[in-house]
């Protein structure tokens, strides 16, 4: 995440949850947590977790989930709602993730690569901390022309081509990585416009096509 994408989340963190549920609803998460399927033996890193959208639920049914985010007044928010004591929050950058080669089971992340300067490497550092055969889910926005919102919300990429998500996946050690439509991101513009962005949802397996070559 960029420091002006911090500075951003920093400022409107108190609203957030009020605010998302207006971008995109639970279905996103449904979506993400389903391709990974956590389970009670696993430890999940969510990566730009924010107040919580997705380590709320993953820590119903994982081990361990570790919530990852840069701006501590988001976490502080995720803090106060996350009940339990099978979450870890950590202050910390997708591009340079505080975590040991092969120490999760699971990554998931919503609506963090745009924020990225660098998603390739984000997306390298999300695999280097994957084990063996570990799985990965990413949602993000679908390539757009709206200009206005890295003004009004701090994006950096304006969306990805699927094909370039599929790629950079690939290119990370994911083998056997799908990348599929998702259902829309809505926003309003400051003259009331509203607007629908597709969204994507990339998953795979950390080293899937090596041990497939390996077996045949």
């Amino acid at each position: 995440m960029s420091r002006r994408a911090k500075d951003y989340f920093d400022q409107i963190s108190s609203q957030w949850d009020t605010l998302r549920k207006g971008f995109y609803g639970d279905e996103v998460r449904e979506a993400v947590l389903n391709a990974v399927q956590p389970g009670p033996d696993d430890t999940v890193l969510d990566v730009g977790a924010g107040t919580g959208f997705l380590t709320e639920a993953a820590a119903k049914v994982a081990k361990k989930v570790v919530a990852l985010d840069l701006s501590k007044s988001m976490t502080d928010e995720a803090r106060a709602k996350v009940l339990g004591g099978n979450v870890e929050f950590k202050l910390g950058s997708a591009e340079s993730i505080p975590l040991d080669d092969g120490s999760v089971e699971v990554v998931v992340g919503n609506m963090i690569l745009h924020h990225c300067p660098s998603p390739e490497v984000a997306i390298r550092e999300m695999v280097r901390v994957l084990k063996p055969q570990g799985r990965i889910a990413l949602s993000d926005m679908q390539e757009h022309s709206f200009e206005w919102l890295r003004a009004e919300h701090a994006d950096i990429w304006l969306g990805f081509e699927m094909r370039e998500v599929e790629k950079m996946m690939l290119d990370a050690g994911i083998g056997n990585a799908r990348v599929q439509a998702l259902s829309s991101c809505c926003s309003t513009t400051e003259t009331g416009e509203s607007i629908e962005i597709p969204m994507f949802l990339a998953h795979g397996v950390k080293g899937s096509v090596q041990l497939m070559k390996l077996e045949n």
